[in-house]
């Protein structure tokens, strides 16, 4: 509402003033002639005194204005923002993240804008500039038609024709920036090389510093030449739109000089048309703030269509099962003739896995990289559904369960678990968010994983930021990210999940401490459905049953007793890796190399 008055005020004093001005020009010759003391001259008075008022006021509107136009604009802004993290966290899965369109579509919207000038909030500033341009045009137009009536007819005429032939050229040129986004993603991607921390030490020990600027200005100077040449607007319009502007002042004024040197008008009246024909031309269809609403215009459609796009792969409300008992899976969990393949790809990461996982036991999946391992736990947890085959549990399809209600029944530790830029409470608290400030339990998860005297060791306790990156922060070694992260699936166990995920857990661990946890492997899991992942056999073997993946198939399936007697490719998985702690290494004498009482000790 305030808005609204201000644009509307900012669009009619200025006419006023122009009015005002021009009686003041035209009462002077009176007042002089009858003195100033008389009312001629009282009248002269009092319109200088209005002229001044309005003239204040005008003035101060203006930075008012702007900063409201500012201030709505952030608001823009960051609901667009909002709206992007709405859209992009819908689907259940993160197949999307892999889609080279959405992230195309999402580069865009993150940015919101190629540049800092394509930003709605720089059109909702350039809106509160160009809206009471538009309507101070109009007002004086309409001031004019009491000078000729076809004069203020022929202002109302062409603005709108020049604004709409501009607008149009200017969203063209707009659009064609998005065309590069996959380009600029590239060339995003290697300025961040340089600027973020993950890549900091290599790119300094190589020297690689050089090597990416080059590479970064020659990925952008290609994504974006073509777009600037394509900016350009097109010159029959711009000519066009100007030419006829041009056309209409001159008729304009011509047409005022003659009536003002013929005398068919006074001289307050030449003020006050002079000054609306320069108020219609104040308007401009040629300025930034116009190209601003154009070019920002074509950012808000990318927002909505990846909300509208993502939301059509969302479940449909009120199909699923929802409800889940507090022991579940109480019985099993199947896998039959599961195929997958990732988007975008062709070969098959699964094809074709029968897997039956009884509830309450420990499972340990072992294989060459690349055979599937991952990929299995990422369909059990719904992140991604299978191209073909089922997966139930409790008798119940996977894709009939609501996957909030079944992802709070798993606690996971991924390989590439995240390291959030949050307190430590924070970071094992997202195991399970409502719970996340009930200190108690998260101590107890911590000391379940070995990383509470950790916790208590660091500057702020559990209110350390864990990055250095922010004042008071603190960054951890790999093993102890891996404690944290253990802490967090942990904590998910502690809400009531009872399926346990741990890919590679002890792989950043030192040897003391992955000993620790594969002492207290098994109190660590009990009465949990547990899956575990690794390379190393000292921690596989704890499992109660084993499975070989290979090629996207289930190869082999006992326990570690009984895949050792069939020697076959877990027996030699398991003699590769052990002769590593046997063999003297090179150089040594035979005997006197690395004891086996470290990993191989536990095989």
């Amino acid at each position: 509402m305030l808005g609204a008055l201000g644009v509307l005020l900012a669009s009619v004093l200025p006419v006023a003033v122009a009015v005002v001005t021009g009686m003041l020009i035209g009462s002077i010759g009176p007042a002089l002639d009858a003195g100033l003391s008389s009312p001629a001259g009282r009248h002269t008075f009092v319109l200088l005194a209005v002229a001044g008022a309005l003239v204040m006021v005008q003035q101060t509107l203006a930075p008012v204005l702007a900063a409201l136009g500012e201030t709505l604009g952030r608001e823009v802004d960051r609901d667009l923002q909002q709206r992007v993290m709405a859209a992009v966290g819908r689907p259940e899965g993160t197949a999307h993240l892999t889609d080279p369109q959405v992230l195309d579509a999402l580069r865009v919207v993150r940015g919101l804008g190629m540049t800092e000038t394509d930003r709605p909030s720089q059109a909702v500033g350039a809106l509160a500039v160009v809206l009471p341009a538009w309507l101070r045009a109009v007002a004086a137009a309409a001031t004019l038609v009491a000078f000729h009536w076809w004069v203020g007819l022929l202002w109302l005429l062409t603005w709108p024709v020049v604004v709409h032939f501009m607008q149009r050229e200017y969203f063209r040129v707009g659009r064609v920036g998005y065309a590069s986004s996959n380009a600029l993603r590239q060339a995003e991607y290697l300025r961040d090389l340089v600027l973020a921390r993950p890549a900091a030490k290599e790119v300094r020990l190589w020297g690689l510093l050089d090597w990416l600027v080059e590479r970064f200005e020659r990925s952008w100077r290609q994504a974006t030449e073509p777009v600037w040449r394509q900016r350009k607007p097109r010159a029959r319009v711009v000519f066009g739109a100007t030419g006829t502007i041009a056309v209409v002042n001159l008729v304009s004024y011509a047409t005022l000089a003659w009536s003002g040197v013929h005398h068919d008008i006074g001289l307050g009246a030449v003020a006050i048309y002079a000054q609306a024909l320069a108020l219609a031309n104040n308007y401009t269809a040629f300025d930034d703030n116009n190209a601003y609403l154009s070019f920002a215009g074509a950012a808000v459609p990318r927002v909505l269509s990846l909300d509208a796009g993502l939301a059509a792969t969302a479940a449909p409300a009120g199909l699923r099962l929802a409800e889940l008992p507090t022991a579940f899976p109480a019985e099993r969990i199947s896998f039959a003739g599961v195929r997958f393949h990732y988007p975008g790809t062709e070969r098959e990461a699964l094809r074709g896995v029968d897997l039956e996982i009884a509830a309450g036991r420990s499972l340990a999946i072992v294989g060459d990289n690349g055979a599937g391992k991952s990929s299995l736990v990422k369909l059990l947890c719904g992140l991604h559904t299978p191209t073909s085959g089922s997966i139930r549990v409790d008798g119940h399809d996977l894709a009939d369960l609501d996957q909030a209600a079944w992802r709070s029944k798993i606690g996971v530790l991924f390989q590439d678990f995240a390291r959030y830029h949050l307190t430590v409470a924070e970071n094992i608290g997202m195991g399970a968010p409502q719970y996340a400030d009930d200190r108690e339990r998260l101590r107890d998860a911590a000391h379940r994983a070995g990383a509470l005297s950790l916790i208590e060791g660091l500057p702020g306790g559990w209110d350390t930021i864990l990055s250095p990156e922010y004042t008071g922060g603190t960054d951890l070694s790999g093993g102890q990210w891996q404690r944290i992260a253990l802490a967090r699936a942990l904590f998910a166990v502690d809400a009531g999940a009872q399926v346990l995920i741990l890919d590679e857990p002890t792989a950043a661990l030192d040897v003391r401490a992955e000993a620790e946890i594969y002492e207290r492997f098994l109190e660590l899991t009990a009465g949990l459905t547990t899956i575990l992942i690794s390379h190393r056999f000292s921690t596989v073997r704890c499992a109660e049953r084993i499975i070989v993946l290979q090629d996207g198939v289930v190869a082999e399936d006992g326990g570690h007793d009984e895949l050792l007697a069939r020697r076959g490719r877990y027996a030699a998985m398991f003699d590769l890796q052990a002769a590593r702690f046997t063999e003297p290494a090179p150089g040594e004498e035979a005997g006197l190399g690395l004891q086996a009482t470290a990993e191989a000790g536990h095989a």
